[in-house]
């Protein structure tokens, strides 16, 4: 098994694999529910991440099968902080049947060696409250909470 750059030919395995991280989200939130386009439209920000240079498209690869995927981006603060930058974990997901070998800390530990490369000193990520399973693994890896997003779903008015 190996943690490799993705490819644009990774694309349709990554996609595989982000459809099932996205339906596991459902049952916490129905706003997880895909659009039609979703898949069309998450293929086209994979290429454009793929090509960036301030972004991380990462596989976990054994026999030429994806089993995973990370996805870390170089990130801006607003101007009116000292720090300016810092890393951002967008995704990392495994697939269900390759989840609890280590798959997930092996590619963690490849975006935070990019990361560092690039001088960051922070790392940041959301994590969806419900998501017990991985508020555990981002916790056992050292991540800690500083900030809540909140939501209010406001009624139709009629």
């Amino acid at each position: 098994m190996e943690v490799v750059k993705a490819l644009n030919s990774d694309i349709p395995a990554i996609l595989e694999i982000w459809k099932e991280l996205m339906d596991f989200h459902v049952p916490f939130d129905s706003r997880y529910t895909l659009s039609d386009d979703a898949e069309e439209s998450m293929g086209k920000n994979l290429e454009r991440l793929i090509g960036a240079e301030d972004a991380l498209v990462i596989i976990a690869v054994e026999n030429t099968k994806v089993l995973g995927f990370g996805i870390a981006r170089i990130d801006k603060y607003p101007p009116v902080f000292v720090k300016q930058t810092c890393g951002t974990i967008e995704d990392l997901a495994v697939s269900s049947e390759h989840r609890r070998k280590g798959l997930g800390e092996l590619m963690l530990n490849e975006m935070l060696d990019w990361f560092r490369s690039w001088g960051i000193d922070r790392v940041e990520l959301r994590v969806a409250s419900m998501n017990t399973v991985g508020y555990s693994f981002w916790r056992k890896h050292g991540f800690t909470d500083y900030m809540h997003i909140m939501y209010r779903d406001l009624p139709e008015v009629e």
